[in-house]
C-alpha cells in the first residue's frame, strides 16, 4: 500500500464518520411532547394528538396499553382515535366530545384542578407531570376544530 492510497482511505473514513455523524444529528430524540412547545391552532390527529396520547397513555407499562389497558381504554396510535371520540367514558360523559373541549373527559382529566375534574380524583396521567399546558390547549383545538380524523 502506498502513501497516497492509505491517506485516501484515512480521507474517505473521516468523511464517511462525518457523513453518520450528520445523519445522527438530523433524528429527532424529541418527545411527542416536548415537539409541541407551543399551543398548535390547527391540529392534526395523527401528527399531533395520536403521538402524545401513545407516548405518555400508551408506552409499554403504562395504563393504556395492550389487552389490560385501564378500563379497557387502550390509547395506542392505531386505535386512540376509535376509542376516543364519541366513546362514552367509565364514569362522566364522553371521552371526547367533537366541538366540546370543556365537557370532554380527556381534557377534564389532564387537569390539575380537581374542581375542573368535576370531582374525578385522579389526574392523568398517573405516572407523569401534569401534561404541559401548550399540549392540553392543542388536545383543546384538535376537539374543538370538530375532532377530526387528521
Amino acid at each position: 500500500m502506498t502513501r497516497h492510497s492509505g491517506l485516501l482511505r484515512l480521507q474517505a473514513s473521516g468523511l464517511l464518520v462525518a457523513l453518520l455523524l450528520s445523519a445522527c444529528e438530523m433524528v429527532s430524540t424529541d418527545t411527542a411532547i416536548e415537539r409541541i412547545p407551543v399551543a398548535v391552532a390547527a391540529p392534526s390527529f395523527s401528527r399531533d394528538i395520536a403521538p402524545v396520547l401513545a407516548e405518555t397513555c400508551a408506552s409499554s407499562g403504562a395504563c393504556h396499553f395492550g389487552p389490560g389497558a385501564q378500563q379497557g381504554l387502550e390509547l395506542s396510535v392505531d386505535s386512540s382515535y376509535a376509542n376516543l371520540v364519541n366513546q362514552l367514558s367509565a364514569c362522566c360523559g364522553l371521552l371526547v366530545n367533537p366541538g366540546d373541549s370543556a365537557n370532554s373527559f380527556l381534557v377534564r382529566v389532564m387537569d390539575t384542578s380537581l374542581a375542573v375534574r368535576g370531582g374525578y380524583p385522579w389526574r392523568m396521567p398517573l405516572t407523569e407531570r401534569p401534561m404541559p399546558q401548550p399540549v392540553v390547549q392543542t388536545i383543546k383545538n384538535w376537539i374543538a376544530q370538530g375532532a377530526p380524523d387528521n
